[in-house]
């Protein structure tokens, strides 16, 4: 009788510190669990900042000063939250995007500069400045090459024009070539991503007569005469208003 009643008090003994070891190990887990998973308030705002801002200005919004208080919020979000991962992400994305966005003004800014810049001809002789509308010069296409298969070129289909370039190119009405008569003519879309890809066309129109671009002519070459007096017949011929093709 005295053995039955000992055998008990020996098992609930032994198995009393394996329970405790055992939720102890339950509760520092879960414990460690929660620690360090709250999402933070600084990468809120910043994503909200920044949503806003993109939705505004899209690209251009990288180079925006209000981006930089962006940044500042994301560099505060603790290293062990839960936002840490999505912010640091978000942190990459702004910088790069504002490298490729200052890159592509620089770019932009150089290649309109040099189209300002004149262009000299050694032993060309000068021809005196005469206040006379200038011709429309139909220019054949040039040769074949890398550089020019970027860009809307003379003899280039007008299919393919549209096709390639339509995005960045809008009707700008018809204009009239001296011996050509009416013809379509196409400007830049005002957009930083066409200003960039296209620099050249920045101060300059497409012109294109139906089944192919017959020509690039600036915009300052550009004649708009006043319309012709009435006839009695009802004819009369339309002033030209052309310039050089480049």
């Amino acid at each position: 009788m005295e053995s039955r009643g000992a055998a008990p008090s020996e098992v609930s003994t032994s198995t009393v510190p394996r329970i405790l070891v055992v939720l102890a190990v339950v509760v520092l887990s879960c414990t460690g669990c929660s620690r360090h998973r709250d999402p933070s308030p600084e990468f809120s705002r910043a994503s909200e900042s920044f949503n806003k801002l993109y939705a505004q200005r899209l690209d251009d919004a990288f180079l925006d000063p209000k981006m930089h208080e962006v940044e500042a919020l994301l560099q505060r979000v603790p290293a062990d939250s839960l936002d840490a991962q999505a912010a640091a992400d978000l942190l990459s994305r702004i910088r790069e995007g504002r490298a490729r966005m200052q890159k592509a003004l620089d770019d932009a800014q150089a290649a309109a500069s040099a189209a300002r810049t004149p262009s000299t001809v050694s032993n060309a002789p000068r021809e005196p400045v005469v206040e006379a509308p200038a011709k429309a010069a139909v220019i054949p296409p040039p040769d074949a090459g890398p550089a020019e298969a970027l860009q809307p070129t003379a003899g280039m289909p007008l299919d393919e024009f549209n096709r390639r370039f339509a995005d960045c190119f809008q009707i700008a009405g018809p204009v009239n070539v001296q011996g050509a008569g009416p013809r379509d003519s196409y400007e830049l879309v005002d957009v930083s991503r066409c200003r960039t890809e296209h620099p050249r066309f920045m101060d300059a129109i497409v012109v294109a007569d139906g089944q192919a671009i017959i020509g690039v002519v600036p915009k300052s070459a550009l004649v708009r005469p006043p319309p012709p007096p009435p006839s009695q017949d009802g004819g009369g011929a339309v002033p030209a208003a052309a310039g050089d093709a480049g």
